[in-house]
């Protein structure tokens, strides 16, 4: 540097020096540091009347913390968050903890009122001199800057953010103004107690660690109550600069850190000189914990994207996808899903032993398990582990749902499509013994018998083959339906119509993958599963006949609680009714054969009563398994993910022995059960004494938990007693006796036992 530009520096560091002098000096006048006399000039008067102008307030959002998706027994499935933070109060934060921070960062912080003139006369005479930087701001300063930039990134302003860190120039010195002003008006309204909560819970203090609680498991994985005096100097000395001191890259400078930190706590007074030689001498002691960040690390990637995914799309959690966006990983919600996690682990076990993941380029399974009458997603599973990239046995797919929640595009279902043409047939009076004529196999059928254009039918043949039955001739709707016979379908579908069976689908909630109506792909799609679906939208459909024609939409949360202990309308059931109690279980007398000695479902016979249908299509290259008992539901799939066409199976003979497999084992413990005729309402169930499945409210409000069981036909009393459950918000449902997915008669009393507990650990 020259000495004309030095000289040229030197002015401008002090007319800076100057501005902010001025501006001190003018504060000081007005009394806002301490009473000084004999400062009246002009330029005073003038620095004293802007900033007085500025505003005093500004408007912060909720500080970002950590989201909670868990399973239905609480376990925690996956940790949603943008920030890794979980606020606590101030009196789960030690005090060795408190009084580090304070000693390190502010030592007069419980004696100034926002602004420590002592220490910005000092920054400034350094600043004059051309020297090292001092550092003037309060505690109270850092937390009103920390909260500036933290809203702004929130809220998606970059601009704003970069400026509340401004640190040059003119911009510099007009944010440090405003900086004081909020802080002043900050002190004023808020305690002592309260500046310290909220600057420890929103500081950051590196290896993603925001907030204390959040660095105390990171780097201890013991909670901010908990630390020690070593702990929590370590911590507290990385506020001002967590990456000079990182204990995890750089132990030598946290431990010189820490020893700073505990000096001026015993300068301070805050701890006795023995207690500081003792913490000095002690080991750092990290027992550092991995970061479990989002979907990718969680224990079961598929089952938390869908969550996801699934609650990105509920209005309840905001107007817009945004909004929603940051209710999930800025809220510090507690999302209690539907997930049993033993089944789920199980079914991909199953899936991945049948089918091994080196394989599933070429080949894969995929399945869903979901509760009749509630629509509550227990399971889902496929062959290959998540990973954005790909390989053998690996992507990001999920094939057991639809495309918008985890971009699989579906598969054909094959001759699982039948069922709706029973449905429809017995609907419209035919019985399980009607007879029609079965054509051989290549007969040609007018397009305009299975109901013309009106139904989007071309005038044109249509020729099905048998895939896993050749009989032809005269037959039953239930022989047809038990051995799978594809020209009796194609010939019953002349009888009721394609818009008949294309209406009976949507009534029963079956939907392509890409959301669409099923079957308007043609004939084949209709009559004969040509069009894709997944495994879910497929299990849920069939459970709509077990629960006697109720059909629910397939939900995988149960319950969503906001921070503060509010529960949002997320996870109610979405049941309508859907078929006859009757032609429900008419069909299922039918579908029972098919798992019979005979059938093409005989491989999937469980040791309880159980009713499906078998699913081969596409040149037997998919192939499906989807049945029900009366307490579960579920669809299997196995076949071509992609474009090969290696698969040459039929739904019998894969697809029906992994669905025994995985229904057996989600029936463990269950009491079985035989089909019955369910009546179409709680009133009618309640005038013959029969007996209805208790929903499960487990992680509801009262209110929310009584208005469901009031609408099942239960009355509902609250117990006297409290339980404690982690998994479970204080004020929620921890229990019901009896217990949710049992049985009882309708009318009788369930009671509720509420949690006097927290959130999940």
């Amino acid at each position: 540097m020259n000495r004309r530009q030095g000289d040229a520096t030197s002015v401008a560091r002090l007319l800076a020096a100057f501005v902010a002098a001025s501006t001190v000096l003018g504060l000081l006048a007005a009394g806002i540091f301490m009473p000084v006399a004999g400062l009246a000039g002009m330029s005073t008067k003038s620095v004293v009347t802007a900033f007085d102008a500025l505003p005093a307030q500004f408007t912060s959002s909720p500080l970002a913390q950590q989201s909670r998706i868990l399973a239905s027994d609480g376990s925690v499935i996956a940790t949603l968050y943008k920030e890794n933070r979980l606020v606590v109060p101030l009196d789960q934060i030690s005090e060795d903890m408190q009084k580090a921070q304070v000693a390190i960062e502010d030592r007069r912080f419980y004696e100034h009122g926002g602004i420590d003139g002592k220490g910005i006369l000092r920054s400034i005479a350094a600043a004059a001199r051309g020297g090292d930087k001092q550092g003037a701001s309060t505690l109270t300063q850092q937390y009103v800057k920390q909260l500036l930039v933290t809203t702004a990134r929130q809220n998606g302003d970059e601009e704003a953010a970069e400026a509340a860190q401004a640190r040059a120039g003119i911009a510099g010195y007009v944010r440090k103004i405003q900086e004081m002003k909020y802080a002043i008006s900050m002190e004023q309204r808020r305690s002592k107690d309260q500046i310290l909560e909220g600057y420890l819970n929103i500081v950051y203090y590196g290896a993603a660690a925001y907030g204390v609680e959040a660095a105390a498991h990171r780097y201890y994985n013991t909670s901010a109550a908990k630390l020690t005096l070593p702990q929590a100097a370590m911590i507290a000395g990385l506020a001002q600069n967590p990456s000079t001191a990182d204990p995890i890259n750089n132990p030598k400078r946290a431990i010189a850190r820490r020893a700073a930190v505990l000096e001026a706590m015993h300068d301070q007074g805050y701890i006795s000189l023995a207690r500081m030689k003792r913490a000095r001498n002690a080991p750092l002691g990290l027992d550092t914990q991995p970061l479990k960040p989002s979907c990718p690390s969680a224990t079961d990637p598929y089952v938390c994207y869908y969550v996801v995914n699934w609650l990105l799309d509920q209005p309840a959690l905001g107007k817009t996808q945004q909004e929603r966006e940051k209710q999930l990983f800025y809220g510090g919600l507690n999302i209690r899903t539907t997930f049993d996690p033993e089944l789920t682990k199980y079914t991909t076990k199953v899936l991945a032993a049948r089918v091994p993941p080196a394989n599933a380029a070429r080949r894969g399974a995929a399945a869903a398990v979901v509760e009749p009458g509630t629509g509550r997603v227990l399971a889902i599973g496929q062959n290959t582990t998540w990973d954005l990239v790909g390989g053998p046995g690996k992507t990001s797919v999920n094939w057991s749902v639809d495309q918008k929640y985890g971009a699989s595009g579906g598969f054909q279902i094959g001759s699982t499509a039948k069922v709706y043409g029973v449905v429809t047939a017995l609907e419209q009076g035919m019985t399980a013994n009607s007879s029609f004529y079965a054509p051989p196999d290549g007969t040609h059928i007018s397009g305009k018998r299975f109901g013309g254009e009106k139904c989007g039918v071309i005038d044109r043949y249509f020729a099905p083959y048998n895939a896993e039955g050749e009989e032809h001739g005269m037959t039953t709707l239930r022989e047809a339906t038990v051995k799978s016979i594809n020209t009796a379908f194609a010939q019953l579908a002349t009888k009721v119509g394609i818009c008949a069976e294309r209406e009976t689908m949507k009534k029963m909630g079956l939907t392509r993958a890409d959301g669409k109506d099923y079957g308007v792909g043609g004939i084949a799609a209709t009559v004969l599963g040509a069009d894709n679906a997944s495994p879910l939208t497929l299990a849920a459909s069939y459970a709509t006949l077990a629960a006697g024609g109720v059909y629910c939409e397939p939900r995988p949360v149960e319950s969503v609680i906001a921070f503060d202990g509010t529960e949002l309308p997320v996870g109610e059931n979405k049941c309508r009714r859907a078929v006859e109690p009757k032609v429900a279980y008419d069909t299922t007398k039918i579908l029972t054969g098919v798992l019979r000695e005979g059938g093409t479902g005989r491989k999937a016979a469980l040791d309880r009563p159980a009713a499906g249908k078998t699913g081969t299509a596409d040149n037997s290259t998919e192939t499906w398994f989807a049945g029900y008992t009366p307490q579960l539901a579920s669809a299997v799939w196995y076949g071509t993910p992609y474009t090969q066409r290696s698969v040459h199976a039929y739904g019998g003979t894969v697809a029906a022995p992994l669905w025994r497999q995985i229904m057996s084992s989600a029936s463990k413990g269950m009491k079985p059960q035989e089909f019955r005729r369910l009546d179409s309402s709680p009133e009618e169930a309640k005038k013959h004494g029969r007996q209805m499945t208790v929903p499960d409210v487990v992680g509801r409000s009262r209110e929310s938990a009584t208005k469901i069981l009031e609408e099942a036909g239960f009355t509902v009393e609250v117990a006297d007693k409290q339980e404690s459950s982690a998994a479970v918000a204080p004020g929620a449902v921890a229990k019901t006796s009896p217990a949710g997915a049992g049985q009882a008669q309708v009318g009788s009393t369930v009671t509720l036992t509420l949690s006097a507990g927290g959130r999940a650990q």
